[in-house]
This record gives C-alpha cells, structure tokens and sequence, in this order.
C-alpha cells in the first residue's frame, strides 16, 4: 500500500445520518476500484434480517454479520486483496474497537459509523478505544424531536432522569425506542 490508511469515524446520535455517510463513502470506493468488505452486527436486526447495512432512508448494501471483533480480522484475512473495511454501528460488536484499530495498523482503510454514546450519556467503549487513532472523525447532527435545533444525543423514548441507569443500556430499536435530543431536552445531559 502506497499512501497512508485513513481511519473515518463517522458518529452522532440516532437518526443524524451516519451510516447513509458510510454508504456514501462505500460507494465512492467502487469509481476509486477499490475493494472494500462492510461489516455489520449480527444483533443490528432493525431494518434487515439478512447481511445487509441499511439506512433509516432504506438504503443498503451487501454485508458481513459479525458477532465480534474477531469476526472481521478473519473475514478480512479470508478475502484478500482489500482495500477497505467499513464498518456500520460498531458500538455492538464486542473487540470491534481493536479490530479496527489493528487492520488500520496494517494498512487498511477502515471507515466506521456508529453513536459514540448511549442513551445516559456515557460513551460506547468500541468507539472511545478507536478516537486516539481516527485519522478523522465526522460529528453528525441530528433534529431534536423536541426543539428541532442540532441535536447531538439519543434519548431513550419514556425515559425518565434516574439516578442509576438501568443494567442494560445497550437496547436494539429505531424510532419507535429513540430519538434524537438537543443537550437542552436530553434529561441526562442536563444533570
């Protein structure tokens, strides 16, 4: 590889378009002959069952179901050449962060979509492990159900401010589960 790997995070609440960026950038990589191999959870069944990433807008692509980090490295060693490696949500794939962090090391192209914080405020390990070594990293904005102003939080929908968030804040769903919020109408961002 002759040029220096680019490391994208494309990141923000729900609902703020980051994986329609990431199919962007996929089918940029096409009119670039590039190939790339995208990658999404298996636990992301919102729009599709079958191995394909797609957008809230219902654009998709073809796709490899991944469980873990581990998952990608031996996709990726198993298809080779690659030129890139896309990854969509990678806050739900347990060793995502590393993975991704190690194929850049490697030489890889590696672009990323995913919300970089839960619906409490606090940050998704995956995507704080990668941050340090994004080569960019792309803040998208999503509308406030509430204000319509730039909202850069997701809010669960029914949730009230706790002190103590529940076990499991890592809950598979879409618009009917969340939405996006300004730091004004987002209850835990206001504590």
């Amino acid at each position: 590889m002759t040029t220096q790997a680019q490391f994208v995070l494309y990141t923000g609440p729900m609902f703020s378009s980051k994986t329609t960026k990431l199919l962007a950038r996929i089918d940029r990589s096409k009119y670039q002959k590039k190939k790339t191999v995208s990658f999404k959870p298996y636990a992301d069944d919102r729009y599709s069952v079958t191995n394909q990433i797609v957008t809230h807008n219902d654009k998709h692509i073809q796709s490899c179901g991944v469980n873990c980090g581990k998952d990608i490295l031996e996709i990726v060693a198993g298809n080779q050449p690659i030129d890139i490696v896309a990854i969509d949500e990678l806050f739900m794939i347990p060793g995502g962060g590393s993975a991704c962090i190690e194929l850049f090391k490697k030489g890889y192209d590696v672009y990323v979509s995913s919300i970089e914080l839960d619906y409490t405020g606090n940050p998704f390990e995956e995507v704080k492990e990668i941050m340090p070594f994004c080569t960019q990293i792309i803040k998208c904005k999503a509308v406030c159900a509430v204000c319509q102003e730039d909202a850069r939080y997701t809010a669960k929908k029914g949730d009230v401010h706790i002190s103590v968030p529940t076990s499991s804040v890592l809950q598979v769903g879409g618009e009917e589960t969340y939405e996006p919020r300004c730091q004004l109408h987002h209850n835990y961002m206001r504590s």
